[in-house]
């Protein structure tokens, strides 16, 4: 019976790791277009119908300007001007209804039929809750935007950036384990094990890296310091030589602090990986998936030196939204390596 689903459940896992990818990038153009609190208020029925007419734009935009965004941002904004960012913030709604189709609607039909064993249900419980939670950080992240400041909490964003990471993981995860033969306990299985650890890490390390660029996207932080090593003609931020105990108390919010922590995330994730890698290589762990090896070097390597051109361009924005991809990509890959680990050694 599980052989038979095989197929449906691959078929619907590449479905809707295509619909989360897809996802991010719709994000990342409604956060770089700031067209994210275009849409003020949440129906989530009659919210998928878009404006019809004319009379309905109007309304709308009318809507808009009662808020902070219109009236300390967007002050004079025209019609067509709001038409055009309230389109990403609509197709970003939208798409996140698809998901909920394309992922429970199939998911319901190899449920009943038997197609999932325990651990698989155990995960579709865990995806589940993730996805309904990323729908609540959705609008608990625009509500932030629409109270005293035309800004969203940046916690917030972080939040729901990386929970749409972490259901993009477990379905990679899904996936990869579905379609790999298992290979059985190894000659070298406690060497596999140790190369599991140093992939989990340099997954953690990720999720804080991107954690601390959701972090610098929110606050604009890019555009604080545009020099690299440096910030400014120092190696530290000032806040963190400061003594006013003010600033120390607001560090989290500081330009300054959290650019810092994001290059130095990004710097330790760079050496851990490609000390995990390398580390790999030389004990065979790539020698039948030598691809794995190459794209994991090249790859961590231009994120990171795409994240230096990125600061001294003072942050163009699809080169910014390049940037949130490769981290995608990356995250990807290391899944990958985690989920190869699994098929060599038997736990």
């Amino acid at each position: 019976m599980e052989t038979y689903f095989k197929k449906y459940k691959v078929t619907w896992l590449l479905l809707n790791l295509f619909m989360v990818t897809v996802m991010v990038v719709i994000g990342g153009i409604t956060r770089i277009t700031d067209s994210g609190l275009s849409m003020t208020t949440w129906n989530f029925f009659k919210g998928i119908i878009p404006p019809l007419n004319n009379e309905d734009w109007i309304n709308l935009f009318n809507l808009y300007k009662e808020y902070p965004e219109y009236k300390l941002k967007n002050l004079g904004m025209s019609l067509p001007e709001f038409k055009k960012i309230f389109f990403w913030e609509y197709i970003h709604r939208i798409w996140g209804r698809l998901i909920g189709l394309t992922f429970f609607l199939p998911l319901i039909f190899i449920w009943l039929k038997g197609g999932f064993n325990f651990k698989e249900k155990r995960l579709i419980i865990i995806l589940s809750c993730l996805g309904f939670f990323q729908g609540f950080m959705g609008w608990y992240m625009v509500e932030s935007g629409l109270i005293d400041k035309p800004d969203v909490s940046h916690f917030r964003l972080s939040a729901h950036l990386l929970t749409a990471f972490f259901i993009y993981s477990l379905l990679l995860y899904f996936f990869w384990t579905i379609i790999s033969e298992k290979g059985g306990v190894t000659k070298q299985s406690k060497k596999i094990k140790h190369h599991k650890v140093n992939f989990t890490i340099s997954l953690i390390l990720l999720f804080i890296t991107i954690s601390a660029g959701a972090w610098v996207s929110g606050t604009d932080a890019g555009l604080a310091y545009n020099n690299f090593p440096l910030m400014g003609d120092k190696i530290l931020p000032p806040i963190l030589t400061s003594e006013d105990q003010y600033l120390l108390s607001n560090f989290l919010s500081d330009q300054g602090f959290l650019q810092f922590l994001h290059r130095v995330s990004a710097t330790v994730t760079l050496l851990y990986v490609l000390h995990t890698v390398f580390k790999a290589k030389r004990d065979g762990f790539f020698d039948d998936i030598k691809i794995l090896f190459y794209f994991l070097t090249i790859m961590i390597i231009l994120q990171y030196t795409l994240g230096i051109i990125i600061l001294k361009l003072y942050v163009p924005i699809y080169l910014g939204l390049m940037h949130q991809i490769g981290s995608l990509f990356m995250l990807t890959l290391i899944v990958i390596s985690i989920c190869e680990c699994n098929k060599k050694r038997a736990f």
